[in-house]
């Protein structure tokens, strides 16, 4: 059971430098606000509004409107701190630029496609797991082509039910025939892959490229970080019980590899 955003595509990593990069552009319509204390305060608001769960749950069926509600706090804040800011318009044009850029940098992991090619013709059966709006995520497969490396696929927007929450992950045991105890879940947060996941009984993979030396075995919540998905297949085979595996007939086996 592998997640999307952040895991299999680079998406939403470092909001503070996609910030910085649109500030620059729009260094002239800053005026004298400088573009520094413009990128802290946007990094700031996006921080405070993404670690409010009411707020998050909004953002994540529209973000480039959550970005406008972001770019609007961010220049408000700052002027209530008598600092340099800039019309509500232009912050809108700023938010909507940031959106267009992170859709611009969407990229697969590197490796991702590879790895889902290998680890089906392995025989492990596949499932994509993710937040957000239906249109939006749905049009993310299509573009990267991932729609014919899973046997399901489930969007919090198109079933009604997202991640942290138990339900979503037992509709996919449900979809897939499995008991969690056979399934390992691969996502880059632990708070709505991991922690949730590990509850219920299954194996986690906490993706993070930028892990630096909490790579391995026993490390934080997960029972496995990884900085690359390439070490996915190797880490599963050393399970001595592959979560979803199939036999050549198509029944899951419960042998070691």
């Amino acid at each position: 059971m592998i997640d999307l955003d952040d895991t299999l595509l680079s998406a939403y990593r470092r909001p503070d430098l996609a910030w910085r990069s649109v500030c620059q552009v729009y260094q002239t319509e800053l005026g004298d606000l400088a573009p520094d204390v413009a990128v802290r305060a946007l990094t700031e608001a996006g921080r405070a509004f993404w670690s409010d769960p009411d707020s998050h749950a909004v953002g994540r069926a529209d973000p480039k409107q959550a970005r406008r509600v972001i770019a609007a706090k961010a220049f408000e804040a700052l002027r209530r701190d008598s600092s340099p800011t800039v019309s509500p318009e232009i912050a809108e044009r700023i938010a909507d630029a940031f959106s267009l850029h992170r859709d611009r940098q969407m990229r697969l992991e590197p490796k991702a496609d590879a790895v889902l090619v290998q680890l089906r013709d392995a025989g492990y059966r596949l499932a994509l797991l993710t937040n957000g709006a239906g249109p939006l995520q749905r049009a993310k497969i299509e573009r990267f082509g991932l729609a014919s490396r899973f046997h399901h696929i489930q969007i919090e927007g198109e079933v009604g039910v997202g991640k942290p929450d138990p339900g979503a992950f037992r509709r996919v045991f449900a979809a897939l025939n499995v008991d969690p105890p056979e399934v390992c879940v691969v996502g880059d947060s632990l708070e709505w892959d991991i922690r949730p996941a590990k509850a219920l009984g299954c194996f986690t993979i906490l993706y993070d490229p930028e892990a630096g030396q909490a790579v391995g075995r026993g490390f934080g919540d997960a029972h496995v970080v990884t900085r690359t998905l390439a070490s996915l297949a190797p880490h599963l085979q050393e399970r001595s019980s592959p979560p979803g595996r199939m036999d050549r007939a198509g029944r899951r086996s419960r042998r070691a590899d």
